[in-house]
This record gives C-alpha cells, sequence and structure tokens, in this order.
C-alpha cells in the first residue's frame, strides 16, 4: 500500500485518530506531570533523604539517563509492533516508579529506583504519540500534532507546578506521589479503551518493514538512523532548545526564585510555570507556522537566537520586577517551542518504516542534554555556594547566577549548530 493511499485511509476515520490521539497524549501529560514533580518538592525531599544537591541531582536525573538509551529501543518497539501493546504497559511502568517513593524505606536510592522506572516507562510517551500520528494523520499536519501534543504535555508540567506546593503543605510530600500514582491507573485505562487494534494501512506499513530488514537485524533500522549528522544535529539543537525547561523548569527554577527574588513557595512554582505557559502556547503555533510556511531552519535560527539573548538578560538582571520576570520566562518558552519542528524534521530524513526511530533517536539527544546539564548545575551550585541551615538547602543569589549561567552559554551554541543542517532546508 503506497503512501497516497495509506494518507486516503487515515484521513477518513479523523474521529477515531482524534481519540486515539488524545488517549496517547494524556500519557504523555501524566509523564510530564511526574517529570516535573521532583523540582516541586525540592527542599522536602533532600531534607528527608539528608542528600547534597549534587547527589539529588543525579538521582533525578537517572530519569533522563534512561529515558535516553530507552529512545532506541521505543523507536524500534513502536516501528515494528505498533501502539497499543506498548504504551499500556509504559503506563503501567511509570506508575509503578511513582509508587516505589511510597515505601518507608529513607534512602535516596529508593527515589532514585523509583526514577529510573519512571524515565524507562515514560521513554514511550512523546514517541507514542508522534509514532501513531504518523499511523493517523496526513503528514502535511505532522508538524501542527506535534505542537499540540507538546502543549497537552506542558499542561501536565503546568499542573504540577500550580498543584504539588499547595498539597504538600496540607497533604505532604508522600501523599502527592501516591496522587501521581493514581493518575497513572486511570492513565493505563484510558490507554486501554480509547486505543484500537493496528489498523489496515499500518499492518501494511509493518509487512514492509519485515520484508526490508528480513535479513538483517532488529536495530537495522536504527543503524540507517544514527549514521545521518543531520539526525545528531537535530538532536542536540532540539535539546539545548529544551534545556531551559529541564534544567530550570523541571529541577531549579522554584528554589531560584525563591532564594533569588525572595517569593514564597507556592508563588515561585506559578512564577515557574510562565516557562511552561510560553510552550503550551508557542508549540501549537511555531508548529502551525512550520506547516504553512515551511520555513524550518529559519525558524530555529530565531528559536535559538532570540532565546540566548532572552537567557542572558534573565541571568544577568536578577531584580526585574515581578511582571518582567514573568513576561521574560514566558517569552523563553514561547520562543524556545519551536524545538517541536525538529522531530518532523527528524522524520523527513529518513525512510518511512524508521520514522519512529529517527523521531526516538532526536528524542533521545534532546533528553541527554537535559540529564547531563541538571547534575552539572548541582554541582556548581554544592561548590560556588553551599550554605546549609536546619538539614534545608540553600544556595545565595550569586550561587545560582553562576550555575545557570551555563544556560544562555549553551543557548548560543545551539544557535552555531543550525548552520550545519542541510542548506537545502529553508
Amino acid at each position: 500500500m503506497g503512501e497516497e493511499e495509506i494518507n486516503q485511509y487515515s484521513n477518513g476515520n479523523q474521529k477515531i485518530a482524534w481519540l486515539v490521539w488524545s488517549a496517547a497524549a494524556c500519557f504523555y501529560f501524566y509523564e510530564l506531570f511526574v517529570r516535573v514533580a521532583p523540582g516541586t518538592m525540592l527542599q522536602e525531599m533532600q531534607s528527608y533523604y539528608h542528600t547534597s544537591s549534587t547527589t539529588f541531582g543525579m538521582a533525578s536525573g537517572i530519569y533522563y539517563y534512561v529515558y535516553a538509551p530507552m529512545q532506541i529501543f521505543a523507536g524500534i518497539l513502536l516501528d515494528r509492533f505498533g501502539g497499543r501493546y506498548i504504551m499500556i504497559p509504559a503506563s503501567i511502568i511509570v506508575t509503578i516508579g511513582c509508587a516505589c517513593i511510597l515505601i518507608p524505606w529513607n534512602s535516596i536510592w529508593l527515589f532514585a529506583i523509583g526514577r529510573l522506572l519512571t524515565g524507562f516507562g515514560s521513554a514511550f510517551g512523546f514517541i507514542g504519540v508522534m509514532y501513531l500520528a504518523t499511523v493517523w494523520f496526513h503528514k502535511k499536519h505532522l508538524s501542527s500534532i506535534s505542537g499540540i501534543t507538546t502543549t497537552l504535555g506542558f499542561l501536565g508540567a503546568i499542573l504540577a507546578l500550580k498543584v504539588i506546593p499547595y498539597s504538600i503543605n496540607t497533604l505532604g510530600w508522600k501523599n502527592c506521589w501516591l496522587g501521581a500514582s493514581i493518575l497513572g491507573l486511570i492513565s493505563t485505562a484510558i490507554l486501554y479503551f480509547c486505543i484500537p487494534e493496528t489498523p489496515i494501512w499500518e499492518k501494511k506499513r509493518r509487512e514492509a518493514h519485515f520484508e526490508e530488514f528480513a535479513s538483517n537485524h532488529a536495530f537495522s533500522g536504527f543503524f540507517s538512523v544514527i549514521k545521518n549528522k543531520q539526525i545528531w544535529l537535530l538532536g542536540l539543537i532540539g535539546g539545548i532548545l529544551y534545556m531551559p525547561t529541564a534544567v530550570f523548569g523541571d529541577l531549579w527554577g522554584k528554589e531560584y526564585i525563591e532564594t533569588v527574588y525572595y517569593i514564597a513557595n507556592e508563588d515561585a512554582g506559578l512564577i515557574v510555570s510562565m516557562i511552561y505557559i510560553g510552550w503550551l502556547i508557542g508549540a501549537p503555533f511555531w508548529g502551525f507556522l512550520s506547516d504553512r510556511t515551511g520555513l524550518k531552519r529559519s525558524l530555529l535560527f530565531f528559536s535559538t537566537f532570540s532565546a540566548s539573548i532572552l537567557l542572558f538578560i534573565f541571568i544577568l538582571y536578577d531584580s526585574m520586577p515581578l511582571p518582567s520576570l514573568k513576561a521574560c520566562l514566558f517569552l523563553i518558552g514561547f520562543v524556545s517551542a519551536p524545538q517541536v519542528i525538529c522531530f518532523v524534521m527528524g522524520a523527513e530524513e529518513n525512510v518511512k518504516n524508521a520514522k519512529a526511530s529517527a523521531m526516538a533517536t532526536v528524542n533521545m539527544l534532546v533528553t541527554l542534554v537535559g540529564g547531563i546539564l541538571q547534575p552539572i548545575v548541582g554541582y556548581i551550585l554544592d561548590h560556588v555556594c553551599n550554605n546549609q541551615t536546619q538539614n534545608l538547602y540553600r544556595y545565595s543569589a550569586q550561587g545560582f547566577k553562576w550555575a545557570l549561567s551555563i544556560m544562555p552559554i549553551a543557548m548560543f551554541f545551539g544557535f552555531l549548530l543550525v548552520f550545519g543542517l542541510s542548506k537545502g532546508r529553508k
């Protein structure tokens, strides 16, 4: 079955397509909720586990260290077996990872194991949604779908930043993880009831996949992807664009706002959420603009350059009025959102039977950037300024500025990398 025929069939099932997308996107929503959760209870968990920021950053970063290499297997499994029988077990694994933290064992290793399982299952989240989008939607809509998916996922992060700080005061941080486990069960049920059996056009594609690689091993499609230098560039650029969210939004942002601006715990979480709101609005906007204009490379030039300028302003001017601070974080998220284009560009670089592997490889590199920089920031904090009081780990404003100055520098490096993308792209 040819690509146009597939598109004809899939276009006739738009109601089912949106139902399938919605179910998978709910899992991505849940995955981002639990990804961000440790950053909203940083002091409470550090105090409970009696650990330094370097150690806690590494334990939290295990999510990324597992998530990143699992992208390889996520792409291969989705290319070969489809979405239903892969994403349901993935949701169960994330739920178990959240439940692990509830075990009454006061050890940072237990938290690390929970993050390991959470990262393992979450590896199938965004790639699973985008894989199903390639099955059920026409390719001309993929940038828009990528943007909308990112928006829904970031709603999960925003919800975590807004709800968890308030819940900690009334319920305690461990009960917040109990609530996350219950959300996981709901996500699993939605996937089970809403993702149908594999459609006929996807069965045809899968048969072609098996025929193409019948004389090779299961990693043949993946190896064809990683030999493409453009994939590596897209992954690094995407990772750098996501870096402010992974480093600042997911982990260190709330503590930074509390320390530098002397803002209370709950209000600090709301301020940090502005970077996610920027993504929430920017992702579908840039995805739609990309689909309409085809100016993918140009949008990445604009994105990386603008984000580097805004990050320099954010770090240098640490006494901004509150409205300006919120606007700056919103704009950082908004101009970083063209990152969603990187996944579509990756899929376009590869044969149709390795699209999931291509997007997974890009996502692997995106995640590695955040996973590497999270503990680096913690290391700088520990060695620049480490003032501990009553088992609560607090740092000076100057220490935070030194540690987070890595963000604008890395973003400008991302701008330089865009020059390496194929000049055949606009």
